[in-house]
């Protein structure tokens, strides 16, 4: 052995590339998980963690082509995000991997009285928002928020794709219909 380098231990792996978005970090993760099981194409691998989310987690029509979530092929409901959440995410420790998420009143009022830990992502005309959620009065809840307007993402040229026309105005209007369903959950359950 010439060089040996030990990794930081898998949760904080994990809890920086929640944090960061850190796509090639999940690439990287879920291809070496594929590796300990003999797989190790690309498509093989997406296809086998399709396959373990079918089987462990209830996602029955769950389509993953990558481990980033980037490939436009890539298909999962917001029902078995939130199945997968709930079933799988609490033996995992999910919930603290997942950043937390400062929620402001959209009434101006200020920090409001939820806790929130979740996972966003963001690209071209697509926005998710999917994690944990504690009420004011410690109601639990999990949720997956996922907005998109795939036709005017789909007609982005790639020349523009870094940063197409109208993208940033897209995506404040997607995080604000996020808080605001945030918003109205706490209302529910006790602000």
């Amino acid at each position: 052995v010439l060089l040996s380098r030990e990794s930081a231990l898998l949760p904080d792996l994990l809890r920086d590339m929640m944090k960061f978005s850190t796509n090639l970090t999940a690439e990287v993760i879920g291809m070496s998980a594929s590796a300990r099981q003999g797989i190790t194409g690309h498509g093989a691998s997406g296809q086998a963690m399709s396959d373990w989310l079918r089987r462990e987690g209830g996602g029955g029509g769950a389509r993953f082509v990558d481990h980033s979530g980037l490939g436009g092929a890539s298909r999962i409901s917001a029902g078995e995000m939130v199945r997968a959440l709930v079933t799988l995410g609490p033996g995992a420790g999910l919930r603290g991997l997942m950043k937390e998420i400062t929620v402001r009143d959209m009434g101006g009022k200020g920090k409001m009285a939820v806790r929130v830990e979740a996972k966003t992502g963001t690209l071209n005309f697509v926005s998710a928002l999917v994690g944990y959620m504690t009420g004011p009065d410690g109601t639990e809840m999990a949720f997956a928020i996922f907005t998109g307007d795939a036709a005017r993402r789909d007609a982005v040229p790639d020349a523009e794709k870094e940063s197409p026309a109208g993208a940033g105005a897209w995506v404040r209007r997607s995080k604000r219909l996020q808080l605001q369903l945030i918003e109205r959950w706490a209302k529910v359950y006790g602000t």
